[in-house]
C-alpha cells in the first residue's frame, strides 16, 4: 500500500471512529446487551406473577379460554394486553413468547424515540435521544414485566413520531397517508393505554391554537382558513383510528353488560379512588354480592392504610361518579389537594411500581433520581428558554407540541390517581425535548415556526 492509499484509509478509519453514529449505535448495542441479561437473568417475567402481572397473566387465561372478554371484570382494563398475551400463549404456547416479543418491543424503543427526536427537532436530538432511551432503566425494568406499559411506550412514540412526520411532507396525499398511519398507531396504542387518546386530543388543540396565532397577521376569515388542512389531516387520524376502537368498544360493552364502553368500565371508579380522603385502598360490593377490591401504589407510600366501602359495582360508572363527586363538592379543599398529591406522585413519587418492591428495588431508586437529575432539572431551563420569546412564541413553539402529552397525562392523574409508573411512558417526550436542549437544536429551531408541511424543520 503507498502513502496515498494509507492516508485515504486512513482518512475513512478516522470518519468512522469520528462519526457520531458509530457512538450512538455501540451504546445502543450496550442497551440490548443490558436488556437481555435484566429480562432473562436478573428478572425472568415468569418469576414475578404477582398483583397486576398476575391479573393480566389470568385474564389472559380466560380469554384464551372463552375467547374474549366476559364479564365487566374482564374488562377493568384495556384490551390490548390481555388479548395479546392470550394469542401468544393459545394453542399450548408458553409465556416465553411474550417474553421473547417484549425483549424485541424493548429493544426497539429507543429507534422509536430517535425517530421523535429527528422529525421534532433535528439529527442531533435523535442521536442524543437514541443513546438516552437506550441506557434509560425504566424502558428496561417494564420490558421484563408482564405488564402493558412497554408495548405503550412504543406505540404511543411510534403514533407520535408519524404526527411529527406529517411536518415534513411537502404533497397532500403523503400527509394524508402519514396522518392514516399516525390513527391506526395511536389506536393500538390506546389499546394498551387509554391515555394515548386526550394526549392526541390536547396535540391537535395545541397544533389548532397555534395555526391561529401564528404570524402574519390576517383577517378572522384568513386565519380561519388556514385550519382546513388541520381538520382534514386531524379528522383521517381519528377515521384510522376508529376500526379497532370500534372492535374494542364491542367486545367491552359486551362484557360490561350493555353499558358502553371502549377501553375500559373503571374510569369512573378511579375518580372515586383518587377522590375520597386519605384512603389506602376501596372496595366495591354490588347488593348482588361479590367484592372488587384496588388500592394505589401513590397512597401505599403515603402510608394510607384506610380502607373505603362502597355499596354498589365497581363498573357502576353513574354510581362512582354520584358518590366522587358528593364527595369532591363536600369537601373541595380536599380534593384540589388530593389532585396536586397524585401529580406530585407521578413525577417524583419514591419510585415506580412494582421495581420499588422487588429485588433491583435499588435500580428503580435511582432511575427516580436519575430523572429527576437527568430530565427534570434540565427541562426547566429548556421551557424557559421558549417561555422568554413570548406567549406567541411558546404557543407556536414545537416544545409545545411536544410537551402537549406531557401535560395530557397531568390532567389525567389529577382527575383520578397519580404514580411513577404512569409518567414512565410519556418520559419519551421529556427525553426528546432535553435532548434538544443539550444539542442545540432547540436553541437553533424553536422560534415561532410555521406549522404547515412544508416547515423547514
Amino acid at each position: 500500500m503507498n502513502a496515498s492509499d494509507r492516508a485515504v484509509s486512513g482518512k475513512a478509519r478516522a470518519a468512522v471512529l469520528n462519526s457520531p453514529w458509530l457512538w450512538v449505535g455501540l451504546v445502543y448495542v450496550c442497551g440490548v446487551i443490558g436488556r437481555a441479561i435484566y429480562t432473562f437473568h436478573v428478572q425472568p417475567p415468569e418469576q414475578f406473577i404477582t398483583s397486576d402481572m398476575f391479573f393480566y397473566v389470568s385474564l389472559a387465561q380466560k380469554y384464551a379460554a372463552s375467547g374474549g372478554p366476559v364479564d365487566p371484570w374482564d374488562v377493568t382494563h384495556p384490551l390490548g394486553y390481555p388479548a395479546l398475551v392470550a394469542f401468544l400463549i393459545s394453542g399450548g404456547g408458553s409465556l416465553s413468547r411474550v417474553v421473547n416479543l417484549q425483549f424485541v418491543v424493548s429493544a426497539l424503543i429507543p429507534p422509536a424515540v430517535g425517530l421523535l427526536a429527528a422529525f421534532a427537532y433535528g439529527r442531533r436530538t435523535a442521536q442524543l435521544a437514541v443513546m438516552f432511551a437506550s441506557l434509560y432503566f425504566p424502558f428496561i425494568e417494564y420490558g421484563a414485566l408482564f405488564l402493558s406499559e412497554i408495548h405503550f411506550i412504543l406505540w404511543l412514540t411510534v403514533s407520535f413520531a408519524i404526527l411529527f412526520a406529517t411536518y415534513h411532507v411537502r404533497g397532500r396525499a403523503g400527509r394524508l397517508g402519514l396522518a392514516a398511519a399516525a390513527g391506526v398507531a395511536l389506536s393500538v396504542a390506546a389499546a394498551f393505554k387509554s391515555v394515548a387518546l386526550p394526549a392526541a386530543f390536547l396535540m391537535a388543540m395545541v397544533e389548532g391554537v397555534a395555526l391561529l396565532v401564528q404570524p402574519p397577521s390576517e383577517d378572522a376569515r384568513a386565519r380561519v382558513k388556514r385550519l382546513a388542512p388541520w381538520v382534514l389531516r386531524w379528522a383521517i387520524v381519528g377515521v384510522a383510528a376508529a376500526p379497532l376502537l370500534g372492535v374494542q368498544a364491542k367486545a367491552c360493552t359486551r362484557a360490561n353488560g350493555g353499558n358502553f364502553c371502549v377501553t375500559g368500565n373503571k374510569i369512573a371508579s378511579d375518580l372515586l379512588l383518587g377522590h375520597y380522603g386519605r384512603i389506602g385502598a376501596m372496595e366495591w360490593t354490588p347488593p348482588g354480592g361479590g367484592t372488587s377490591r384496588f388500592g394505589s401504589p401513590g397512597s401505599y407510600l403515603r402510608r394510607y392504610e384506610a380502607t373505603a366501602r362502597v355499596p354498589f359495582a365497581m363498573s357502576d360508572n353513574a354510581a362512582n361518579r354520584r358518590e366522587a363527586w358528593r364527595w369532591i363538592v363536600d369537601h373541595p379543599g380536599e380534593a384540589v389537594v388530593l389532585s396536586i398529591d397524585h401529580v406530585y406522585d407521578t413525577f417524583f413519587g419514591a419510585a415506580m411500581w412494582p421495581g420499588y418492591g422487588h429485588p433491583s428495588w435499588m435500580l428503580a431508586h435511582l432511575s427516580q433520581y436519575a430523572f429527576i437529575a437527568l430530565l427534570f432539572i434540565p427541562l426547566l431551563p429548556a421551557t424557559a428558554l421558549v417561555l422568554r420569546r413570548g406567549a406567541r412564541a411558546v404557543a407556536t413553539s414545537r416544545t409545545a407540541l411536544v410537551l402537549a402529552p406531557v401535560v395530557a397525562l397531568t390532567a389525567t392523574v389529577a382527575f383520578a390517581t397519580g404514580e411513577v409508573r404512569y409518567r414512565i411512558p410519556f418520559d419519551v417526550f421529556l427525553i426528546v425535548v432535553v435532548c434538544a436542549f443539550a444539542s442545540g437544536d432547540l436553541r437553533r429551531l424553536d422560534g415561532p415556526p410555521s406549522l404547515t408541511p412544508h416547515s423547514p424543520r
